[in-house]
């Protein structure tokens, strides 16, 4: 079950109850179906800057891939790409769209992607929103062992926000998924909460993507991600 579809489940239970946002748990894992790093690699993986996707030893041809990826395997999403923008040699962004239900409207941009090249392959650093946003902890923090508080603000279907933690390098490891109460019709509110990688050990990058709810499968939402390292 990829973490979309985890969510997905996991917003119709909260609007069948409570027809507001509540917490909510189930195992969920993130998979692979890419390369490990060919052994002409100059990098080693422990060497490269913190990503949210794929795991450090898997290469990925390019950012679109990587990109493709991440909306597949994280979001358990089939929403469509936009033309990568390159940045400097080694990086760039990509959109995450939604058209409608039918794919025949204005593509709506839900994410921007950030894209980088490091070492061999090609990874998802980051992504951010219009519609929810992360401001604590920081890109790339060094967070202490056990939970993690995470605040921002967004907005989503009956103000439903999904906040996932998740260990890019360990897809074996099910992520943990809290649902917080942000805003709705058009309004961000903040949210408070902590999530906790039971099994994250010093030096593991933790993943956190928060996800504003829209009711539709299709529809990956409004989505922002970054990366943490857990302190030594």
């Amino acid at each position: 079950m990829t973490v979309r579809r985890f969510l997905v489940v996991l917003i119709a239970v909260v609007a069948a109850t409570t027809l507001s946002a509540c917490g909510d748990d189930d195992g969920a894992g993130t998979t692979t179906s890419t390369a490990a790093a060919p052994s002409g690699s100059t990098v080693e993986p422990q060497d490269l800057q913190p990503a949210v996707w794929p795991a450090p030893d898997v290469v990925l041809a390019g950012p679109e891939e990587a990109a493709q990826g991440f909306v597949t395997e994280v979001l358990g999403s089939t929403a469509a790409l936009g033309d990568f923008r390159q940045g400097d040699a080694r990086s760039g962004e990509i959109d995450v769209l939604f058209a409608g239900e039918d794919a025949t409207g204005d593509p709506l941009v839900r994410s921007t992607l950030f894209v980088r090249q490091l070492g061999e392959g090609w990874f998802v650093i980051g992504a951010v929103s219009e519609g929810v946003e992360i401001t604590v902890p920081e890109t790339n923090a060094e967070v202490p062992a056990g939970p993690i508080t995470v605040e921002g603000r967004g907005r989503g279907f009956e103000g439903t926000i999904v906040v996932t933690a998740y260990l890019p390098a360990r897809p074996d490891v099910a992520p943990t998924s809290v649902v917080v109460q942000g805003g709705s019709l058009g309004t961000l509110e903040p949210f408070t909460t902590t999530v906790a990688v039971e099994a994250a050990r010093p030096g593991d990058v933790v993943a956190i993507v928060a996800q504003g709810g829209t009711g539709l499968e299709s529809d990956p939402g409004d989505v922002a991600a970054l990366p943490m390292v857990v302190a030594g």
